[in-house]
């Protein structure tokens, strides 16, 4: 199962390799104040991983809520039980 996983994230990195090497032209882009040149493939990632870091906040706010929840019950149980 290591061998495997070790084989997946090998061939992601090749093909990520492969991507940005395909990908080398520059681009600008407006950031309303400011004007930022980069590769496409540098403005990529840097998109890919804002969108990992909204993504992940979003699911630890879930999550969080969830595990108050369950605190709540919990200890509303324990309540119940003592009686």
């Amino acid at each position: 199962m290591k061998l495997i996983s070790i084989i997946v994230i090998v061939v992601f990195f090749l093909l990520a390799l492969v991507f940005s090497a395909l990908n080398l032209q520059a681009i600008e882009i407006n950031l309303y104040f400011a004007t930022v040149s980069m590769p496409l493939a540098l403005a990529l990632i840097i998109g890919l991983l804002i969108g990992v870091a909204i993504g992940y906040s979003a699911a630890m706010i879930s999550i969080l809520k969830l595990k108050a929840k369950h605190f709540q019950l919990n200890k509303q149980l324990n309540q119940v039980n003592q009686k």
